[in-house]
């Protein structure tokens, strides 16, 4: 193709058709322009397929960390809604000195429940990734990026709230420990080897007048208030994750 301008050029100047051959260059000219801008249009519109599926690529994997998210915070808004229930139900035992069996195991099992961490895993990997990854401004679906950062906000709150909750029992335990309470309560010496899913606290009237007993009725309180007060977070966050992973879909 090349050559064959070229012969074109060539014979129109040696017939000293100059005029023509100007006309002839500018044409040329201009049908490299128009292949140029042709060339970078084709390269932008490859490039923002490209942007478009890495983009599309970030919100699949946030898909798949909010569903791992959803179903670990339905389990949490069971656990913690449980854990209230228990809570109030021990402190009521206690009021009435209904030491009796079953009583002890629901005390025992709502005292642990306080001062026995719980692991709080949400999957942040995929947000993370599109953050440093750029494409965030790529994304032009505005009820999405208002569904992300919403969602992860609640996240934060529950992080923060869980967190707080858990230093403060930890405080707690400590001073149980520390007075004497914990060991007298589940009777560590005489029975020394207890596993932990076997222990059954001994609480008595005595125990009441313990200056560890404010302390339980303390952890108590708190645990009857993570239902509405937590679980309204947890709640949040389900229903976030559910109409984030509708809109991605859509």
């Amino acid at each position: 193709m090349i050559k064959f301008f070229r012969k074109i050029r060539l014979k129109m100047l040696s017939e000293n058709k100059f005029s023509r051959y100007l006309i002839y260059a500018i044409g040329e000219i201009i049908l490299v322009v128009i292949g140029i801008l042709i060339a970078l249009q084709l390269n932008n519109q490859n490039n923002i397929q490209t942007e478009k599926q890495g983009l599309k690529n970030y919100l699949g994997k946030i898909a798949q960390n909010i569903n791992d998210d959803i179903e670990f915070g339905e389990f949490m808004l069971k656990t913690r809604t449980e854990q209230s229930a228990l809570c109030a139900n021990a402190t009521i035992l206690i009021a009435n000195r209904d030491f009796s069996e079953n009583s002890q195991s629901i005390i025992t099992n709502a005292v642990f429940a306080m001062i026995i961490e719980t692991p709080i895993n949400f999957n942040r990997s995929g947000f993370e990734s599109l953050k440093n990854s750029g494409y965030l401004q790529y994304l032009d679906n505005s009820k999405v990026e208002k569904l992300i950062y919403n969602y992860y906000k609640t996240v934060d709150n529950i992080l923060f709230e869980e967190s707080s909750c858990q230093v403060w029992a930890n405080d707690l335990d400590l001073e149980l420990q520390k007075n004497g309470f914990m060991p007298e309560w589940l009777e560590i010496e005489n029975r020394p080897n207890q596993k932990l899913n076997e222990m059954l606290g001994n609480y008595t009237d005595i125990l009441c007048e313990h200056k560890g007993h404010g302390i339980v009725l303390s952890l108590f309180v708190r645990g009857f208030l993570f239902d509405p007060y937590l679980t309204d977070w947890y709640k949040k966050q389900i229903t976030l994750g559910k109409e984030l992973l509708k809109a991605i879909e859509e």
